[in-house]
């Protein structure tokens, strides 16, 4: 449910991994760590005004916004 809400879309096939926050969330801010993309550790990070900034991620793994 965290992970929809953060609007993490991963498509491995691609190697991108696309970040859309739900933003009328009230969530506050909040860190998602421990994820798995593409095999890779992958943590996100979710501002109280709902920007998305990427933490930790495979090397070579494109992201988008």
């Amino acid at each position: 449910m965290l992970t929809a809400l953060a609007g993490i879309r991963p498509d491995v096939p691609a190697g991108t991994v696309t970040l859309r926050p739900v933003r009328s969330a009230p969530l506050g801010e909040i860190v998602l760590m421990g994820l798995r993309v593409a095999g890779a550790s992958f943590s996100v990070r979710i501002g109280r005004l709902g920007l998305a900034m990427v933490e930790e991620a495979a090397e070579g793994l494109q992201l988008g916004v």
